[in-house]
């Protein structure tokens, strides 16, 4: 049967929450707190918190306000944080919705501070320490200093103390081991001068899944929930890729050798081709590299079929000479199992030259997403113009 949609990606649920078990058996005492920054890497933040809020996970981490907002908006109640920087003018609202934040300078403490005296509350806010990726944080040498700015500020509450890995090999990386080292030595001085210690999270996906040790109070796997991690991570980790994507033949022609496909010419047939065009380009996602010297693939009826030609805005040609009896109406899956063949995101992120969290986070707005939850058998479908 032929779809009502373009292109669509459907969510597994069930996949989700096997992995937030999987996590937790690995975090073992430890609090998970999922990170759906991104529109939860492609996958829809509101969906799968309310999966979150099911599961009854601790704490959810956003990348920025506007993603904490927009859960709170659609009535997700979970604590909340806000792991980037936010600016002055986002501090009203997160009171307003208690939502948690990151703090990454003394200056920022003081400032943080202030705002909240002005609305006569308290804004919970977790403090990050700078350990070697270089982005946000403060120093280790000066995050004792930051931490007491902190607990003299009245109007701030001292609710965590973070720091962010860099290396995706996580404990299987020196530079991790340094970081954490760095990180717990801060945590120690801090615990020693002021008699105690907020929550420490340090551990993502990479870290947790690679056995980091000690791991702390609390972990913050991203990616690797929606079943999305190095091989050589965790071979075992057993986990489940949590979204497919698909689209259709829209359009099939056959061509004489000597043809030239999409923008610039950039592929030529060497002989007779049957060609098809599918309604999905790089405004939806589909990187623009993989049209480039044949490297990407669909699946089409079982078989895999190069993608030919540029990519370009709304949609990209296939090679379907070999595929017997394709007609406009087949799925194509471009993510996703079709009979005995799979193609992940790692499979397109390798021929787009780039990683897979780019891949399903850049997905575009005119992708349906279609959320399914065999635990509850329910179905539903969401254009990424709603909320969801």
């Amino acid at each position: 049967m032929q779809s009502a949609h373009r292109a669509w990606a459907e969510i597994d649920l069930a996949a989700f929450r096997r992995n937030l078990k999987r996590a937790r058996q690995r975090a073992g005492s430890a609090e998970v707190w999922p990170v759906l920054k991104a529109n939860a890497y492609g996958h829809g933040a509101v969906a799968i918190a309310r999966v979150c809020s099911e599961e009854k996970v601790e704490r959810i981490g956003v990348g920025d306000s506007g993603e904490a907002l927009q859960l709170r908006h659609s009535g997700v109640k979970l604590p909340l944080l806000v792991l980037g920087t936010i600016i002055d003018a986002e501090v009203k609202d997160l009171l307003a919705h208690d939502v948690e934040v990151g703090v990454h300078s003394e200056s920022r403490v003081r400032k943080l501070g202030a705002i909240a005296r002005e609305h006569g509350t308290q804004l919970a806010v977790h403090l990050k320490v700078d350990t070697g990726l270089g982005r946000l944080g403060v120093r280790p040498e000066v995050a004792l200093r930051v931490a007491q700015a902190i607990e003299d500020e009245p109007h701030l509450k001292f609710r965590g103390l973070m720091t962010h890995f860099s290396s995706s090999q996580g404990a299987h990386s020196t530079i991790t081991e340094g970081q954490q080292a760095l990180f717990l030595a801060a945590a120690d001085e801090i615990r020693e001068a002021l008699g105690g210690l907020p929550t420490l999270h340090c551990a993502n996906s990479a870290a947790l899944f690679s056995g980091l040790n000690p791991i702390t109070d609390a972990v913050r796997p991203g990616i690797s929930l929606f079943g999305i991690l190095p091989a050589d991570v965790c071979p075992d980790a057993l986990l489940e890729p949590v979204l497919s994507l698909y689209t259709q033949l829209v359009f099939i022609k056959d061509v004489p050798a000597g043809t030239q496909v999409g923008y610039d010419g950039r592929w030529t047939s060497h002989q007779a081709t049957r060609l098809a065009t599918l309604p999905m380009g790089y405004n939806d996602g589909l990187p623009f590299r993989v049209g480039k010297g044949g490297r990407g693939q669909v699946l089409v009826r079982g078989q895999r079929c190069p993608i030919v030609g540029a990519v370009s805005m709304d949609y990209c040609t296939i090679d379907v000479t070999h595929v017997q009896d394709a007609t406009i109406g087949d799925c194509v899956t471009i993510i996703g199992k079709d009979g005995l063949e799979v193609l992940t995101a790692t499979h397109v992120a390798n021929a787009a030259g780039t990683i897979p969290y780019e891949i399903t986070c850049r997905l575009g707005s005119r992708v349906k997403r279609i959320y399914r939850d065999l635990q509850t058998n329910d179905y539903s479908s969401h254009s990424m113009h709603s909320k969801t």
